[in-house]
């Protein structure tokens, strides 16, 4: 129980209006005021410093990922909306949780807090008599407090700041494509557009899945780093990314393999986890979603990373070239085009040589396809029949005509889902008879396949091409016998080639 001034000595008074200021304008300070028996960790006071840049506003858009335990939520969805109404006291609150259940408790709490004798030495804004609904409530100062549930309504309501903590119910939950959907077109309809221009937004969450809602605003080449970074609408979203060991780059500055909060989870303790959750080190999804926040374990799932091999430009062998693409259907929509080169060697590996991705308008990628083609000589160019061709290939045939570039263009059907259509590739990959140059559209190009998992909507395009080159092994085009010529054309797409190594039918 909090003393009177009158029953303290000087010194003991003095620290307490140390403590009351301090409070009043900083976020651990308030923790410590509020809650003095749980100080906060040194990971804690990563948080605390990043929500009081959402308060300066310096941060607008702010990501927390953080293990199951580590005490994420009661930081960020408890402590910090009171916190947030006693600096803004006129400032409107939403906070949405995979449920209903879930989402009033954080709004009970925090009804609590607003409502205690310690948070009233500090601020002067009160709870409403008239509204104090442990999900629903209001100041005297004119704020108020919303929670809600992924999915339920939000209409008739606004917000400065949006907050959503669990987005995802459970491993259930997170690996269905339906339950994603909805919480995506949840957070786009429902929540996202009831918030103030210049609100700010606060995801915190343990990753369960690389296609939930924090993948779907992030780029594709995130892979567990603290930073900022662009999202899907292209704005900045702060990232604090805390994995359970400490991984090279640790914004807590751990050592690589150092684990967290050792003063709360020993290191025996997190070992154990480590080895239940891993399956006694035989799947590390699990672990690598839930407690290093990158859902896709460093192996891979569908394609293993150690299946590629890697080759330096220009050491690869005669060749057989082919190229692949998959065209998107709009432009700047999420879908890329991507344009593959590659060929096969004597024993059938395949080794890619030239690529080209791009958010562009049909008439770039079409030159850029023709571009590749005119330096690979490709005995083939794969890709998938549907509502694409029918746009692209007039003005295809009439690009080729025009620049005198011909080559063998083939449709392919499409055969079932993305997995399907991976299959073939997949089965050369697992027999470690594909090759990948190191270059950066090569790293691009491995990192993609490593975290593709069929049924997602994970940016999947280069993997598309990639599928297209499996499948030519068991096609009538498939590579008979070789001739080399010569190209002196200088290379733009990663190689400078003297001889442009590439096979013809006989």
């Amino acid at each position: 129980m909090m003393r009177t001034m009158g029953c303290m000595d000087d010194l003991e008074a003095a620290q307490i209006l140390q403590a009351r200021r301090k409070a009043r304008v900083n976020f651990a300070g308030f923790c410590e005021y509020i809650v003095p028996e749980e100080p906060p960790a040194f990971h804690h006071r990563v948080i605390c410093d990043a929500l009081d840049k959402v308060v300066s506003g310096e941060i607008r858009r702010l990501m927390i990922f953080c293990p199951p335990g580590s005490a994420k939520s009661s930081y960020s969805s408890v402590r910090f909306p009171p916190y947030y109404l006693g600096r803004f006291p006129n400032k409107n609150i939403i906070c949405g949780s995979y449920g209903e259940g879930l989402a009033t408790s954080f709004g009970r709490k925090v009804r609590n807090i607003v409502d205690s004798r310690e948070y009233g030495t500090l601020f002067e804004s009160r709870l409403a008599e008239d509204a104090r609904a442990k999900g629903e409530w209001e100041t005297d100062s004119g704020g108020s407090y919303f929670s809600c549930g992924v999915g339920s309504g939000v209409t008739g309501r606004r917000a400065d700041l949006g907050l959503i903590d669990d987005p995802v119910k459970g491993q259930k939950d997170a690996y269905s494509i339906t339950v994603r959907n909805d919480t995506w077109n949840w957070y786009k309809s429902d929540f996202f557009s009831r918030l103030k221009p210049n609100a700010a937004q606060i995801i915190i969450q343990t990753r369960w899945h690389e296609d939930d809602l924090s993948g779907r605003i992030l780029p594709e080449s995130w892979n567990g780093e603290s930073g900022e970074f662009e999202g899907f609408d292209g704005q900045i979203w702060t990232v604090i990314s805390m994995p359970a060991q400490a991984v090279d780059g640790d914004i807590l500055g751990r050592d690589e393999g150092e684990w967290l909060w050792t003063d709360f989870f020993t290191p025996e303790v997190w070992e154990e986890i480590k080895y239940v959750q891993t399956n006694k080190g035989t799947n590390f999804r699990v672990w690598g979603a839930l407690y290093q926040q990158t859902p896709q374990p460093e192996q891979g799932v569908f394609f293993k990373r150690e299946w590629f091999n890697r080759y330096d430009i220009g050491k690869e062998p005669e060749l057989c070239m082919y190229g692949a693409s998959d065209y998107a259907v709009s432009e700047g929509q999420g879908d890329w085009t991507e344009h593959g080169g590659g060929g096969f060697d004597k024993s059938d590996n395949l080794w890619f040589t030239h690529w080209w991705s791009g958010q562009e308008t049909s008439d770039i990628w079409i030159n850029e396809q023709l571009k590749m083609a005119k330096r690979i000589k490709p005995y083939a160019w794969l890709a998938e029949v549907g509502v694409v061709r029918r746009s692209v290939e007039p003005y295809l045939k009439k690009a080729k005509k025009k620049q005198r570039v011909y080559f063998r263009q083939e449709w392919m059907p499409h055969i079932g889902d993305k997995g399907a259509n991976a299959l073939s590739f997949q089965g050369i990959a697992a027999s470690g008879q594909v090759y990948i140059p190191r270059c950066q559209w090569g790293d691009d190009l491995v990192d993609q396949l490593v975290k593709f998992i069929p049924n997602t909507n994970f940016r999947d395009d280069k993997v598309d091409v990639c599928g297209l080159f499996g499948r030519i092994l068991d096609q009538a085009f498939a590579p008979t016998t070789m001739s080399i010529e010569p190209e002196k054309e200088h290379d733009s797409y990663g190689f400078d080639e003297e001889n442009t190594k590439s096979w013809k039918i006989a």
